[in-house]
Protein backbone atom coordinates (compact mmCIF):
# COMPACT_ATOMS: atom_id res chain seq x y z
CA UNK A 1 0.00 0.00 0.00
CA UNK A 2 1.09 3.23 -1.01
CA UNK A 3 1.70 6.00 2.01
CA UNK A 4 -0.77 8.57 0.41
CA UNK A 5 -3.57 5.24 0.76
CA UNK A 6 -2.95 5.37 4.81
CA UNK A 7 -5.87 7.06 6.88
CA UNK A 8 -2.98 8.81 8.92
CA UNK A 9 -1.79 10.56 5.62
CA UNK A 10 -5.64 11.53 4.62
CA UNK A 11 -6.19 12.85 7.57
CA UNK A 12 -2.80 15.02 7.75
CA UNK A 13 -4.51 15.71 4.25
CA UNK A 14 -7.81 16.87 4.87
CA UNK A 15 -6.82 18.52 8.24
CA UNK A 16 -3.80 20.73 6.29
CA UNK A 17 -6.67 21.76 3.50
CA UNK A 18 -9.29 22.66 5.76
CA UNK A 19 -6.60 24.82 7.31
CA UNK A 20 -5.97 26.46 4.26
CA UNK A 21 -9.65 27.03 3.86
CA UNK A 22 -10.41 28.40 6.95
CA UNK A 23 -7.36 30.97 6.64
CA UNK A 24 -8.03 31.89 3.09
CA UNK A 25 -11.74 32.80 4.36
CA UNK A 26 -11.00 34.65 7.31
CA UNK A 27 -7.98 36.90 5.54
CA UNK A 28 -9.86 37.74 2.32
CA UNK A 29 -12.85 38.60 4.46
CA UNK A 30 -11.89 39.64 7.73
CA UNK A 31 -8.01 40.33 7.49
CA UNK A 32 -6.78 37.49 10.31
CA UNK A 33 -5.35 34.30 10.08
CA UNK A 34 -7.17 31.26 11.45
CA UNK A 35 -4.27 30.78 14.24
CA UNK A 36 -5.02 34.48 15.89
CA UNK A 37 -8.58 33.90 15.26
CA UNK A 38 -8.77 30.39 16.87
CA UNK A 39 -7.14 32.04 20.01
CA UNK A 40 -10.33 34.52 19.82
CA UNK A 41 -12.89 31.92 19.19
CA UNK A 42 -11.27 29.46 22.54
CA UNK A 43 -11.92 33.11 24.53
CA UNK A 44 -15.71 33.00 23.29
CA UNK A 45 -16.00 29.50 24.01
CA UNK A 46 -13.99 29.38 27.66
CA UNK A 47 -14.71 33.02 28.46
CA UNK A 48 -12.36 35.05 30.45
CA UNK A 49 -8.71 32.73 30.99
CA UNK A 50 -5.33 32.99 31.97
CA UNK A 51 -2.79 32.80 29.02
CA UNK A 52 -1.61 29.30 30.38
CA UNK A 53 -5.21 27.90 30.57
CA UNK A 54 -5.84 29.54 26.70
CA UNK A 55 -2.44 27.66 25.67
CA UNK A 56 -3.54 24.37 26.92
CA UNK A 57 -7.35 24.93 25.20
CA UNK A 58 -5.00 25.36 22.02
CA UNK A 59 -2.56 23.03 22.80
CA UNK A 60 0.14 25.25 22.15
CA UNK A 61 3.12 26.48 24.10
CA UNK A 62 2.41 29.70 26.17
CA UNK A 63 5.12 31.41 24.08
CA UNK A 64 3.06 31.53 20.83
CA UNK A 65 -0.41 32.24 23.04
CA UNK A 66 1.50 35.04 24.98
CA UNK A 67 2.93 36.74 21.13
CA UNK A 68 -0.84 36.07 19.14
CA UNK A 69 -2.77 38.06 22.41
CA UNK A 70 -0.57 40.94 22.15
CA UNK A 71 -1.20 41.54 18.61
CA UNK A 72 -4.73 40.84 19.26
CA UNK A 73 -4.80 42.99 22.59
CA UNK A 74 -3.14 46.31 19.81
CA UNK A 75 -6.13 45.10 16.91
CA UNK A 76 -8.69 46.18 20.20
CA UNK A 77 -9.78 42.48 19.76
CA UNK A 78 -8.99 41.35 23.51
CA UNK A 79 -8.59 42.69 26.55
CA UNK A 80 -6.17 41.51 28.80
CA UNK A 81 -5.86 42.55 32.63
CA UNK A 82 -4.57 41.41 36.31
CA UNK A 83 -5.83 38.27 37.65
CA UNK A 84 -7.68 39.04 40.91
CA UNK A 85 -6.97 35.60 42.19
CA UNK A 86 -3.17 35.19 41.18
CA UNK A 87 -1.25 38.14 40.81
CA UNK A 88 1.12 36.93 38.83
CA UNK A 89 -1.07 35.71 35.96
CA UNK A 90 -3.40 38.00 33.67
CA UNK A 91 -6.93 37.48 32.32
CA UNK A 92 -7.47 37.33 28.43
CA UNK A 93 -11.04 38.23 27.37
CA UNK A 94 -12.67 39.26 23.79
CA UNK A 95 -13.28 42.67 23.52
CA UNK A 96 -16.79 43.43 22.11
CA UNK A 97 -15.49 43.82 18.97
CA UNK A 98 -13.34 40.83 19.13
CA UNK A 99 -16.90 39.05 19.79
CA UNK A 100 -18.54 40.90 16.68
CA UNK A 101 -15.47 39.77 14.53
CA UNK A 102 -15.78 35.80 16.50
CA UNK A 103 -19.55 36.20 16.02
CA UNK A 104 -20.00 37.39 11.96
CA UNK A 105 -16.78 35.14 11.39
CA UNK A 106 -17.89 31.95 12.39
CA UNK A 107 -21.26 32.49 10.60
CA UNK A 108 -19.49 32.87 7.16
CA UNK A 109 -17.63 29.84 8.22
CA UNK A 110 -20.26 27.73 9.03
CA UNK A 111 -21.45 28.56 5.22
CA UNK A 112 -18.57 28.02 3.72
CA UNK A 113 -18.12 24.49 5.78
CA UNK A 114 -21.01 23.60 4.60
CA UNK A 115 -19.88 22.95 1.02
CA UNK A 116 -17.02 20.94 2.72
CA UNK A 117 -19.13 19.05 4.60
CA UNK A 118 -21.09 18.04 1.45
CA UNK A 119 -22.02 14.18 1.30
CA UNK A 120 -20.11 13.27 4.06
CA UNK A 121 -21.77 11.56 7.38
CA UNK A 122 -20.91 13.76 9.87
CA UNK A 123 -21.76 11.10 12.69
CA UNK A 124 -19.90 8.38 11.13
CA UNK A 125 -17.10 10.65 10.58
CA UNK A 126 -17.03 12.21 14.12
CA UNK A 127 -17.38 8.57 15.68
CA UNK A 128 -14.07 7.27 13.32
CA UNK A 129 -12.84 10.70 14.35
CA UNK A 130 -12.96 10.00 18.41
CA UNK A 131 -11.91 6.21 17.89
CA UNK A 132 -8.95 7.72 16.03
CA UNK A 133 -7.98 10.57 18.79
CA UNK A 134 -8.26 7.45 21.75
CA UNK A 135 -5.81 5.16 19.38
CA UNK A 136 -3.63 8.18 19.30
CA UNK A 137 -3.95 8.78 23.26
CA UNK A 138 -3.56 5.15 23.98
CA UNK A 139 0.30 5.60 21.52
CA UNK A 140 1.41 8.57 23.19
CA UNK A 141 0.85 7.20 26.33
CA UNK A 142 2.03 3.65 25.42
CA UNK A 143 5.24 6.00 24.29
CA UNK A 144 5.40 8.25 27.81
CA UNK A 145 4.12 10.86 25.94
CA UNK A 146 2.11 13.70 27.70
CA UNK A 147 -1.75 14.19 26.99
CA UNK A 148 -2.68 17.47 25.89
CA UNK A 149 -5.30 18.81 28.39
CA UNK A 150 -7.71 19.20 26.11
CA UNK A 151 -7.87 15.71 24.13
CA UNK A 152 -8.16 13.63 27.43
CA UNK A 153 -10.71 11.57 27.01
CA UNK A 154 -14.39 12.31 28.49
CA UNK A 155 -15.15 11.29 31.85
CA UNK A 156 -11.30 10.75 32.84
CA UNK A 157 -12.30 12.46 36.09
CA UNK A 158 -10.16 15.49 35.46
CA UNK A 159 -12.48 17.59 34.79
CA UNK A 160 -12.28 17.79 31.28
CA UNK A 161 -13.63 16.82 28.50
Amino acid sequence: MEITDYASFKLHQATALLDRVVDNYLRTHYGIRYAPFLLLLISKVIGPATQQRLATALDVSRASVTQRIGALKEQGLLSVVPDPADSRAHLVALTEAGERLVDSAWAGLDRDLAAVEEGVDERLLAAQLDRLIGNLLNVLEAQGGTQPVKARRKGSGDGTA
